[in-house]
């Protein structure tokens, strides 16, 4: 298997992103552009180059619908809850493709899984700062003690020599036998939907939480979205995406130094399965 270079990554990934706009065209289902994919097609009318993954996020209600009806020839689907075939510990969605490529390194779901693009939903959160910071480091916490049984899904193939090897399946034994990353997974998303989108005057990204307690943005900033250049299509964005992204980022016009520009989740690796 031959590793994929930094473009064909982005023209793969690129490539879901566009199956998975045409599909909220026709469903008429929000979604804007995130983090680091809005950065890009804000500062650079494209990828950030070194960067290697796209993100979307999608008001709660279009969220569930987009779970619930997403279908694609060419892609799966994977999130945590009923309907999905796929088994996964992500309180996020993913649009991947498991025909053409695959990952390593990437223990997220049980099942091999190849390039794909992130879709957060959004949540409402308390009005007040104070309130919202309370919340999140409640929720913070749960959250770090569900990464660690990610390790459940990684494949015995991916480990080298009968130690690791026996390691790894004590550990899935115990996970099968325990309180299970599945039930922390469920309760999780439970609590992070208490408060409807709909009747928020607030929304948060509470699906993965590196970000701390800044994303407290008013859902007036969802109110209107409009088409922004990517590469070569336009995809949409929040109306107020500057506020956002200054929560998250500062002044995220100003490039990174040199020695900080690296993708994200540099330790993924994607191949050609034929390649």
């Amino acid at each position: 298997m031959r590793e994929l270079t930094n473009d064909e990554l982005h023209d793969f990934s690129l490539g879901i992103l566009k199956e998975v706009h045409q599909f909220c065209e026709r469903e008429n289902i929000r979604y804007s552009l995130a983090y680091g994919t809005l950065i890009g097609a804000v500062r650079h009318q494209g990828f950030i180059p070194w960067d290697n993954d796209i993100d979307i996020c999608m008001p709660r209600p279009d969220y569930e619908r987009f779970i619930k009806t997403f279908k694609s020839e060419k892609f799966q689907l994977a999130f945590f809850g009923e309907g999905c075939k796929y088994d996964s510990l992500i309180a996020y969605a993913r649009v991947f493709d498991n025909r053409e490529t695959i990952a390593k390194n990437g223990h997220w779901i049980a099942q091999p899984a190849g390039v794909w693009i992130d879709v957060f939903p959004l949540d409402g959160v308390p009005d007040d700062p104070q309130e919202f910071a309370a919340l999140y480091k409640e929720l913070h916490q749960e959250w770090e003690r569900i990464i660690p049984k990610k390790i459940q899904f990684k494949r015995i193939s991916h480990c080298k020599g009968l130690k690791n090897k026996l390691k790894l399946l004590r550990n899935k034994w115990r996970q099968k036998n325990g309180l299970g990353g599945h039930r922390m997974q469920k309760e999780y998303n439970e609590k992070i939907r208490r408060i409807p989108f709909e009747t928020a005057n607030y929304w948060s990204q509470l699906a993965v939480m590196d970000n701390g307690p800044v994303e407290h943005i008013p859902v007036s900033a969802f109110d209107e979205r409009r088409l922004l250049k990517f590469e070569d299509a336009q995809f949409y964005v929040m109306k107020d995406y500057d506020l956002n992204l200054r929560a998250v980022y500062g002044d995220y016009m100003q490039l990174p130094p040199e020695d900080q520009r690296e993708p994200h989740q540099s330790f993924i690796k994607f191949y050609w399965k034929n390649r």
